[in-house]
């Protein structure tokens, strides 16, 4: 079965990554790759205006990964929200 990116899906992508975003805290020594997030997320929100699906979902992505990295490794904390992560509290 092919399946077809569309705006609306990549933007509820993005919708629930900055949501997940805003549920941690930042705990001492996250600070830089919690900026790599915000970054992912900004180029995601550029690509998407820009109609650029492929890169926009990549990015977002990309950025959701970062954060349930930075939870397992105890560099931020989930503050609410835990459905949004793989690994929580």
């Amino acid at each position: 079965m092919e399946m077809s990116l569309t705006k609306e899906y990549v933007k509820k992508n993005l919708e629930k990554t900055n949501l997940a975003v805003n549920s941690v805290e930042v705990l001492p020594g996250g600070e830089k790759l919690f900026d790599m997030i915000q970054r992912y997320m900004s180029d995601a929100s550029y690509f998407l205006e820009q109609g650029n699906l492929v890169s926009s979902f990549g990015a977002v992505e990309y950025a959701h990964g970062l954060l349930d990295a930075g939870v397992y490794l105890n560099l931020f904390k989930v503050k609410e929200n835990k459905e949004l992560f793989v690994f929580s509290d």
